[in-house]
């Protein structure tokens, strides 16, 4: 028998997902899957930030041209996350998904023949697009399938999944980039993103939530298979309630949600500036720092090690600390760390900072993502998470362009560093004023045992 807690309703009978129910193997693989995947959206995108100095040497480019290859992918996230991810709450979260890691594999095998930098950019760009379509939906059923009481925690270290991504992708580079060069290596990267692609197809399930609130066709048939792969009883019907209109962007804004999704927005924004400038740049600016190339690389590497290291410390914070104040902390931590880096130091101290920089600013930035998923409601969950990431992302492409200009510009290093504190101190301030809604179920009419 499936025990329910259920509240009366005028229509009959309601259920809801249980929060005190256990983990499920379709759940522990709904959320396995997609924190694999942004994995290797990690291993994706900062890759490019490793291999940086054997590109710009290969097609002698400057500071500026390689703020642009760094701000392809970035922009091509930008417009995904505003153009394609919103399609997941028309047309599903896992079709979404499946045609967007699709489109990265092979977008990124291509990067590894690219004739000139201009191709390169594209390619680049390409790969933005699939990466910037799937993030919104991966933390959206991250989301929905993980049960309730674990649902912050869930996201939380979904996202934790693309600093180990950028780790792994560090450790290869130092290890195959003198025997092979960069072109092996970004075509590697394709060819493992396109591996994953049939595992996604097998143990990727459809969103319950977007079954419920869309109802397609065979919506109850489909909802059943899950919930009997889950052991949970069958469903008698579908509610009523449900959100056949298509999913506007006006939603975002409608019942006075207009200030809560501006604050949202620019926090992403400010956020994703001081982060994306800290994944491009770290490595190179630690060569401009006294570091040589192979101690660069391994700065990134610690870099992302300091992210997951804070993305997990993150899980564990979140049983013990409001969101809100924890993400303000880390955000004024990574202020901190920035300001140091900037300051000459030893070797060890430089990759010690590194750390400090990773564990605050990717910590504080994942914190970000259990925010947004709890201040909109379902059915417009992907909608909200994608324009969050998609404004993001403009903030993303800014910070490595800004940059590259300020470095061409010959701009001391510490006066870089610290003109990057602000929006940091300006995403701390902004997540304060969030408001959060309370858990929302998924109603049904159900068989009551």
């Amino acid at each position: 028998m499936d025990v329910v807690r259920s509240t009366p309703s005028v229509s009959g009978s309601t259920i809801a997902f249980d929060p005190e129910r256990s983990w499920s193997h379709l759940q522990i693989f709904a959320v396995g899957i997609c924190f694999v995947l942004n994995m290797l959206d990690g291993m994706d995108i900062l890759m490019m930030s490793y291999l940086a100095p054997a590109i710009a040497g290969y097609w002698n480019i400057g500071a500026a041209a390689l703020g642009v290859v760094f701000s392809a992918a970035l922009a091509g996230m930008m417009v995904g996350a505003l153009a394609l991810a919103p399609l997941a709450d028309q047309f599903g979260r896992r079709p979404v998904i499946l045609c967007s890691v699709g489109l990265m594999g092979v977008s990124m095998f291509g990067c590894g023949f690219a004739p000139d930098v201009t191709t390169l950019i594209v390619m680049r760009f390409v790969v933005g697009l699939g990466i910037g379509a799937i993030l919104a939906s991966m933390a959206a059923i991250t989301s929905e399938y993980a049960p309730e009481r674990h649902r912050t925690i869930a996201v939380a270290l979904l996202q934790a999944g693309y600093p180990i991504g950028a780790m792994l992708a560090g450790l290869v580079v130092i290890a195959v980039l003198p025997g092979y060069g960069w072109r092996v290596l970004m075509s590697a990267a394709g060819i493992g993103t396109l591996l994953l692609l049939p595992f996604a197809f097998a143990l990727l399930p459809e969103s319950l939530e977007f079954l419920e609130k869309r109802q397609p066709r065979d919506a109850l048939a489909r909802i059943n298979a899950l919930r009997h792969r889950m052991g949970w009883s069958p469903l008698v019907g579908l509610s009523q309630i449900g959100e056949r209109r298509s999913v506007k962007l006006s939603l975002l804004f409608n019942e006075g949600q207009w200030k809560q999704t501006l604050i949202l927005w620019a926090a992403f924004f400010c956020c994703y500036m001081t982060l994306y400038f800290a994944i491009a740049w770290v490595p190179r600016l630690a060569i401009e720092a006294g570091l040589d190339r192979s101690q660069a690389i391994i700065a990134g590497t610690i870099y992302n090690l300091g992210a997951f290291v804070g993305g997990l410390a993150l899980c564990w914070l979140l049983f013990r600390f409001e969101t809100r104040r924890l993400v303000l902390f880390l955000m004024l931590g990574g202020a901190v760390s920035l300001v140091a880096f900037g300051v000459p130091m030893s070797v060890a101290l430089t990759l010690f900072v590194a750390f400090c920089i990773g564990f605050t600013v990717q910590g504080g930035f994942n914190g970000l993502y259990p925010l947004v998923a709890a201040a909109y409601p379902a059915q417009v969950r992907s909608t909200g998470i994608g324009w969050c990431i998609g404004i993001g992302r403009s903030g993303a492409v800014t910070g490595p362009l800004v940059a590259g200009w300020l470095l061409a510009a010959q701009t001391p290093l510490y006066l870089v560093f610290l003109i990057f504190t602000v929006p940091l101190l300006a995403t701390g301030l902004l997540v304060s004023l969030v408001g959060l809604r309370a858990p929302e179920p998924i109603i049904a009419q159900a068989v009551m045992e």
